[in-house]
């Protein structure tokens, strides 16, 4: 009897609840996003047989190299032919061309000599056809001249590709000769890759409605589950403009549109490594707003809603709420600042139901 008097007296004073008050604070939603580390500048040199074949490795892994340092050599035993071959062709044209002057200038002798004889104009139009013949010869020869030197300058060009420079200061990640008796694997490998370490970046991906949120400059926190307890601070460079397109969502038929993102990191970043898979988180929509705990709030499906108290008793109060930012969400309309807002409330919780508060 006594158990059954204690049960009825707790039953009659209903639930002990927490309550609430909705409160003016910033608020600030936030946009998080998987990305990969990468090197902002980075040069990857592979094997080009079209070019040369590899003669010479000229750095080693870990050593520091400045922009335009020679780093490897190339052999084109080929090209080699070709040049000299060039060289003949040249020397062939201007011997054509300074023989054909020789014969201009005997033939202006010619043409002294017999203007003493039969006049000028006489002499002229007799040798005429000759000045004709030596002078189409002579642009000929000027034609192949110039030819053979625009074949110069090409040869010139690929003779400078077989010296492969860095295009950046930085440091030798990797160095890899490759088997020359397997030149598929040789030219899926990289024979030497130059990075800056100091400039790491991330890249993720943006959704075309999020690339609405965010804007160059803005803020960046940084998490990795490789290395816990542990964030750094980026900032946004840049937004494609243009998207990269999914191409199996192609096939599907859906237009799944992505645009690229790049976030620079500040601070230090030693722990972080290229390859490394972080969590970015962006924060968006930044302003002084009327929020309640996420715990207070309720939704069965239909609207989202909380229970205030009144009187001893819980009534249900449809809300209207706007952005969430870790465990605080925006109120937009529904209650006020006075409501007693119960939270953590029980699941059997009901309007009308009394309540006891704590």
């Amino acid at each position: 009897m006594i158990s059954v008097s204690v049960y009825r007296e707790v039953f009659a004073k209903g639930p002990s609840v927490e309550t609430t008050n909705m409160k003016q604070e910033e608020i600030s939603s936030t946009l998080m996003i998987p990305g990969t580390v990468k090197l902002e500048e980075e040069q990857i040199i592979y094997a080009s047989p079209e070019k040369g074949e590899l003669n010479e490795i000229l750095v080693a892994e870990g050593q520091e190299v400045k922009k335009d340092t020679v780093v490897a050599k190339l052999q084109n035993p080929q090209l080699e032919l070709e040049m000299e071959q060039n060289k003949l062709s040249i020397e062939s044209a201007n011997l054509k061309i300074n023989q054909l002057d020789k014969q201009l200038k005997l033939l202006k002798e010619k043409e002294k000599t017999l203007a003493d004889q039969v006049g000028k104009e006489e002499a002229k139009k007799q040798l005429e056809p000759e000045y004709e013949q030596l002078d189409m010869e002579k642009k000929l020869a000027n034609l192949d001249l110039k030819q053979t030197t625009l074949q110069k300058d090409m040869i010139e060009k690929r003779q400078s590709e077989l010296e492969i420079r860095s295009t950046i200061d930085g440091v030798v990640l990797s160095v890899n000769k490759p088997d020359s008796s397997s030149l598929e694997n040789s030219m899926a490998e990289p024979i030497i890759h130059i990075g800056k370490l100091d400039a790491i970046v991330a890249t993720g991906l943006l959704s075309e409605y999020d690339t609405l949120k965010v804007i160059s400059g803005q803020k960046v926190i940084l998490r990795s589950d490789a290395v816990l307890d542990q964030e750094w601070q980026g900032e946004i460079t840049k937004i494609a403009l243009l998207p990269v397109q999914n191409q199996t969502a192609l096939q599907n038929g859906s237009q799944a549109v992505q645009y690229p993102l790049t976030v620079k990191l500040t601070g230090d970043t030693k722990t972080l490594k290229p390859g490394f898979q972080v969590i970015m988180e962006i924060e968006t929509d930044k302003k002084q707003a009327n929020v309640l705990s996420i715990d207070a709030l309720y939704d069965d499906g239909d609207q989202p809603h909380v229970y205030i108290v009144k009187d001893g008793k819980a009534f249900k109060k449809t809300v209207q709420t706007g952005i969430t930012s870790g465990t605080k969400i925006e109120i937009l309309e529904g209650i006020s600042k006075e409501d007693q807002v119960i939270i953590n409330g029980p699941d059997s919780i009901k309007g009308g139901m009394e309540v006891t508060v704590k």
